[in-house]
């Protein structure tokens, strides 16, 4: 069986001493690409570095949403604690045109009302310009929506994206019905084995509209500990029990999915 991990985080300091095990790890269990996702220019310049060492490793280049406006904000620790350098979004999206042939989406982007509510409006001006980009030089984008997806489906379906991912969403059972609707894909993170919410998601979405990924080093199977790309097995064994099929069924239409989705042939 083939696996991916559309995406992952594998350039975090968490991984500093032993990425290399890590994807040995992922490489053993049968996966064939990871997706590894940048969130401003610092990590965005560390997933083309690492994309073009180790070929396990595909780059999506990314706009975070708090990133984005930290400048507003102000330092903050949300699920990440990290240091967060002001930037010019402009420059950023010049810098990702410019290095377009190195990647295979746009992503992580988005909204994040959870963190920063007060900026709704800002965020939005800095997700329309991160859709126009992906429309340009036609990748898939990579949405974060945290407690934001209504809004982001509607903007994402006024633009008529098509080639789109919902990284772990969260919304409720009418959202990703429309999403679903729309076009659509969902990608499950393993912590789907300790939160239902993924599960019913699973059983809402076509298997030909769903996408794994691990969202490393978080969401994880286990509380506590360091999630990896190995993971996504994990995901497809409980796909493959929520959907009543093989595990191996699940693996080749994800697979499938993936390839054609991100052109990875």
């Amino acid at each position: 069986m083939e696996f991916v991990d559309v995406h992952a985080h594998v350039e975090s300091s968490r991984f500093e001493g032993d990425l290399k095990d890590v994807l040995t790890r992922a490489k053993e269990k049968g996966v064939s690409f990871i997706i590894n996702s940048g969130v401003n220019p610092e990590t965005n310049r560390k997933t083309l570095e690492l994309s073009k060492k180790y070929s396990l490793i595909k780059a999506s280049f990314g706009l975070y949403p708090i990133d984005s406006i930290i400048e507003l904000v102000g330092q903050l620790d949300d699920d990440v604690s990290r240091v967060i350098k002001p930037f010019s979004v402009d420059k950023e999206i010049k810098w990702i045109e410019e290095h377009s042939k190195d990647c295979v989406a746009i992503g992580e982007v988005g909204l994040d009302y959870q963190i920063a509510p007060d900026f709704k409006e800002e965020q939005k001006a800095v997700f329309l310009k991160s859709i126009e980009l992906a429309k340009k030089i036609n990748k898939p984008i990579v949405i974060h929506s945290r407690k934001a997806e209504a809004d982001a489906i509607k903007i994402l379906k006024e633009n008529n994206l098509r080639k789109v991912i919902m990284h772990c969403f969260n919304g409720k059972k009418s959202l990703i019905r429309e999403g679903v609707e729309a076009g659509f894909y969902f990608s499950v993170p393993p912590v789907i084995t300790r939160l239902q919410h993924f599960e019913m998601l699973v059983d809402l979405v076509p298997l030909e509209q769903l996408l794994t990924e691990t969202d490393s080093p978080y969401l994880s199977p286990i509380a506590g500990v360091r999630n990896e790309p190995a993971n996504v097995t994990i995901t497809v064994k409980r796909i493959a029990e929520i959907k009543n099929l093989t595990e191996k069924e699940v693996a080749k239409q994800i697979y499938k999915n993936s390839v054609e989705l991100f052109d990875l042939c």
